[in-house]
């Protein structure tokens, strides 16, 4: 594992400065249940010191032409691009998707960094025409201050890079707490970045395993800006707290993503998707694909093709070629999951296949799963499980599936599997979901796209694009009277 020079456990960054403090924590591999490494727990007096220097860089860094920003991005870009492989290493013995999808995500926060250098020159305003002789109106982008940004586990770079990069390109200073689970990755990669040549005070890195952190960030006056992906309950309460000083949140929370799959669909494509979209990453992604509604004309030949691709998965560390399927992220996330597939059995599903914890391994593993004979009352059909587990629900006409689809709290991600140029123009305008994919996975995003979900998967805000700069900037509206 590569750390810091002769720091094995100083993973706070603050103002340009390493700290290594007496209180670590180990972080371990999922697969192996072996210590990978140490990270320093924060302070509170540690997140008010990293939320102050921020502060006070925020000066200098937000009177910085964006074209200079931009040059710090590039340089961010080139560095990770050197570093690729050791980075996507350490994001698999820490988190454990397999090797090919970690090198996936590096190549995510490269061309990001790459995206966002760009989108700092078209960060444009308006001229607007004025009702008054002898007056100008015009409105320009400003900075607004630290950003404070949480984020998840899954996607430890990735996520991290679309609030972080856009922020910096937006004239902003950042205080970032990664989760516990993957401090070690944060760490590393905010090495490059201070690397890239970041001032100090840019860019702070507070690690923990203690809440207090993330709340000390979130109720901070001197922190006007939020930004976190994570679960819809921790959103919630961001939202309450942020709601108190009138804070700007942007909120990338849970969804329970499903995959219709008309009478009429590539039956081949469609299973190839749903197993990709549902098993990617162990299914713990935000839009992995949970419920799979099946036309009951095609159950039975589409059900078989389910299965035979399912059981062909690979399953076992990251780091092996042959891995396609890796490790549940802890012991408390692999019990949360065989409890869900257990108490779907009690309440009437059929396991097709899997449905158990695979103890043969030394790691946290579960065994991909099929639950059949699902109705949409059932607690796995309406709320988030964040693993590798596909609920079938049979439907027979178009008009119900949608109404099925829709009916959750939340709306992320739908995709529908039809070769009815009707059907998929009626899905696009009727599916109550941020993302919808018509012959593709749930989970296929791309940089540049504007990413979020409907109802209680997020707050309508959208990321993974310039509309995040609608977040990490604020308009002036600009009046100049000339003439008298």
């Amino acid at each position: 594992m590569q750390t810091i020079k002769n720091e094995q456990s100083a993973s706070i960054y603050i103002n340009g400065e390493w700290h290594k403090t007496e209180n670590v924590t180990p972080s371990f591999n999922p697969a192996t249940k072996e210590i990978i490494g140490y990270f320093s727990e924060a302070t509170i007096p540690h997140t008010e010191a990293a939320i102050k220097n921020a502060n006070q860089a925020y000066l200098k860094w937000s009177k910085l032409t964006a074209v200079q920003r931009a040059q710090l991005l590039k340089n961010i870009a080139s560095i990770l691009s050197e570093r690729k492989n050791e980075l996507a290493e350490l994001i698999t013995k820490e988190m454990g998707k397999p090797l090919h999808e970690a090198l996936g995500e590096v190549e995510v926060a490269i061309q990001t960094a790459i995206y966002f250098s760009g989108e700092g020159k078209r960060a444009m305003g308006e001229v607007i025409p004025s009702m008054m002789q002898g007056r100008h109106i015009h409105t320009v982008r400003t900075s607004t201050g630290v950003v404070g940004c949480i984020t998840p586990w899954n996607y430890p770079i990735s996520l991290a890079a679309y609030k972080i990069f856009s922020a910096f390109i937006g004239g902003n200073t950042v205080v970032w707490k990664p989760s516990p689970e993957v401090n070690c990755t944060a760490t590393q990669f905010t090495s490059y970045m201070v690397e890239s040549g970041l001032p100090p005070g840019v860019l702070n890195l507070v690690t923990s395993s203690s809440p207090s952190i993330g709340e000390t960030i979130v109720s901070h006056k001197d922190v006007p800006l939020l930004t976190f992906t994570g679960s819809t309950n921790v959103g919630i309460k961001i939202a309450q707290e942020a709601a108190k000083q009138l804070k700007r949140i942007t909120l990338e929370l849970g969804g329970i993503n499903a995959a219709i799959v008309m009478k009429d669909a590539d039956l081949d494509l469609a299973v190839s998707q749903i197993i990709a979209s549902g098993y990617g990453t162990s299914g713990q992604r935000c839009t992995a694909t949970r419920r799979v509604f099946i036309h009951e004309s095609i159950k039975d030949v589409f059900l078989q093709k389910l299965v035979q691709e399912t059981s062909k998965l690979r399953i076992g560390n990251g780091l092996k070629d042959s891995t396609q399927v890796g490790p549940i992220i802890n012991e408390t996330s692999l019990k949360q999951i065989d409890c869900a597939v257990q108490k779907a059995i009690e309440e009437g599903a059929r396991l097709v296949i899997g449905g158990h914890i695979l103890m043969e391994n030394e790691g946290y593993y579960y065994a991909p799963t099929i639950l059949d004979n699902i109705k949409t009352t059932f607690e796995i059909a309406q709320e988030e499980v964040f693993g590798p587990v596909l609920s079938i629900i049979t439907f027979n006409n178009f008009e119900q599936v949608i109404n099925w689809n829709n009916d959750t709290k939340y709306g992320l991600s739908t995709a529908i599997f039809t070769n009815d140029l009707s059907i998929a123009m009626q899905a696009q305008n009727e599916l109550s979901t941020g993302l919808v994919y018509i012959n593709a996975g749930t989970a296929n995003a791309e940089l540049g796209v504007p990413f979020g979900g409907l109802k209680m998967s997020g707050n309508g805000q959208r990321e993974v694009s310039h509309h995040m700069l609608d977040f990490m900037t604020e308009w002036k509206s600009v009046y100049i009277s000339y003439g008298g």
